[in-house]
């Protein structure tokens, strides 16, 4: 007898399928009819209101394969069954980069001490705390001390050792920017700490970075080592499944006291055979007398972050593998934002596998700053709509008896066939 192998979205659907018919005394009351297509639903637990207000409710991960990708198939209805618009809202934090106009007075180089670079911001000098070195250099690592000054005679150290590199033979742009203490000092003086040869430096931007701290949930899913990687990398790879949770930031575990520094490249497959590139970043961690300097994670872009398997590599080249290192995948909640009206309970639907994203006019009418203020509710249990009818066609929602069909009619031809051969060949 032949198997039939059913693909993961069939396989869901015979599964909610069986539930149904199992837990179907136990299961709530079935949907209005305009959203029998839905199958899955919970209870939004709000508290009440005398006036109309706006309300949040967060998607946990669980949600995720029960939904279309992208969340296109949530919905929110009152308990009179009329749809109410939403907005999904996520804390992705923020990061800003103002230039600030900067002279360069002075480019040197003192054998066996280091390359200097003087700056000077004119006038009433505005808040900074970074300068972008520029650079033809393609492949380097060096450190740079960075000091600053009200008039160019009188220093002081505020960043003490940080590092920048580039490291285009593989294709790793790492990073030519240097952060320190936040001032509005009118000079500063940029040391690169490499006195063996001067290093090569085309120009440099003084910068008044700032940034919002982003909210961040971790996934409970563990990446796996990859003993086919790279032999000077250290890779892990894991699987999502069928639909992906949106990461946005890759965080690593790693051992006490090392020291390193560390390019990391981010790879995303649908099918484990082509993995273009999502992001490379630089983890490291060093000391500066009592003080450690450490990075370990990477921001990555939840718009672009899709992908059923994941492969995250350090790029050891010829160090040893950094001890006990392990990556941790974070995402950032989907919060659902709507009006809450005195007097009316609501509903969260999902599981529609046709259903497309809704577009409602509430997102243009609220800002960030209303939505993090909305009162925040919770969902309740899940319940299964006993009176679910599925969305696709028929002809996909039998797709095996289809195939039976037709190996039927090739049957019954193939027959008929051989019949007239033979009654050609009997003459």
């Amino acid at each position: 007898m032949k198997l039939i192998l059913l693909d993961g979205k069939r396989r869901r659907r015979i599964a909610a399928i069986v539930l149904i018919a199992a837990a179907g005394s136990l299961a709530a009351t079935p949907l209005p009819p305009a959203w029998k297509n839905w199958l899955y639903s919970r209870a939004i637990e709000l508290s009440p209101a005398d006036t109309p207000r706006l309300s949040s409710v967060t998607i946990t991960e669980e949600l995720y394969p029960k939904s279309r990708a992208g969340l296109s198939d949530l919905r929110v209805i009152d308990d009179l069954g009329a749809e109410t618009p939403y907005v999904v809202f996520r804390r992705e934090g923020s990061k800003t980069t103002a230039p600030v106009s900067t002279t360069v007075h002075e480019k040197s180089f003192a054998p066996g001490l280091y390359t200097q670079l003087i700056l000077e911001i004119s006038g009433r000098a505005p808040f900074h705390n970074a300068v972008q070195i520029k650079t033809s250099e393609t492949d380097f690592i060096e450190w740079v001390q960075v000091e600053a000054s009200d008039d160019a005679h009188v220093w002081r150290i505020v960043q003490q050792r940080a590092p920048i590199f580039r490291f285009q033979k593989d294709h790793l742009q790492g990073t030519q920017t240097v952060s320190y203490s936040e001032n509005n000092a009118n000079f500063l003086r940029v040391r690169i700490l490499d006195g063996a040869k001067q290093f090569p430096i085309a120009g440099a931007s003084v910068l008044h970075e700032t940034t919002e701290a982003p909210e961040r949930v971790a996934l409970p899913i563990a990446m796996i080592p990859d003993a086919k990687g790279k032999p000077d990398r250290t890779t892990w790879i894991v699987d999502l499944g069928d639909v992906a949770i949106p990461v946005s930031e890759l965080r690593f575990e790693v051992a006490a006291p090392a020291e390193f520094i560390r390019s990391v490249v981010v790879s995303t497959s649908s099918d484990k055979s082509e993995w273009p590139t999502l992001v490379y970043g630089e983890i490291y961690r060093y000391r500066l007398g009592e003080t450690v300097q450490e990075q370990l994670s990477l921001r990555l872009n939840s718009s672009l972050a899709h992908g059923r398997y994941w492969r995250v590599e350090i790029v050891n080249r010829n160090d040893a593998p950094l001890a006990g290192a392990i990556p941790h995948l974070y995402a950032t909640p989907a919060h659902i934002v709507f009006e809450q009206q005195p007097g009316r309970s609501y509903r969260l639907l999902y599981g529609q596998s046709e259903a497309k994203r809704p577009e409602y006019d509430l997102v243009r009418r609220l800002d960030a700053k209303q939505m993090t203020a909305a009162v925040a509710a919770t969902l309740g249990p899940e319940e299964v709509n006993p009176g679910w009818s599925d969305p696709q066609p028929w002809t996909e929602q039998h797709s095996v008896f289809l195939w039976v069909v037709l190996g039927i009619a090739v049957i019954i031809l193939a027959a008929t066939a051989i019949q007239s051969l033979r009654r050609s060949a009997s003459p």
